[in-house]
């Protein structure tokens, strides 16, 4: 039981915290490159958030990217979905 709690507090370290993702975005516009998508936050400075539309889509989809980061995480380290449960993943 120990090495799936021990498993469980390394996941959670690495979830993107929700606070620091939207401080980053509302500061810096940086939010693709906080959620592993470097690339595509590239994309975003160099149209200026798609001059304007694409920051406006992002204000309210980020909670859900940020979600969906954090599961695909999870699922990638393995955890049941009770420890995802437990986590507030699902």
């Amino acid at each position: 039981m120990e090495k799936n709690s021990t498993k469980m507090l390394i996941v959670q370290n690495q979830f993107a915290s929700p606070t620091t993702v939207w401080v980053l975005f509302l500061f810096l516009g940086w939010s693709y490159g906080s959620l592993g998508k470097v690339g595509l936050q590239i994309v975003y400075y160099i149209t200026f958030g798609g001059l304007g539309i694409w920051t406006l889509i992002r204000l309210f989809t980020l909670n859900g990217a940020i979600k969906t980061y954090n599961k695909e995480l999870a699922i990638k380290q393995g955890l049941s979905a009770d420890e995802m449960m437990q986590l507030g993943v699902i």
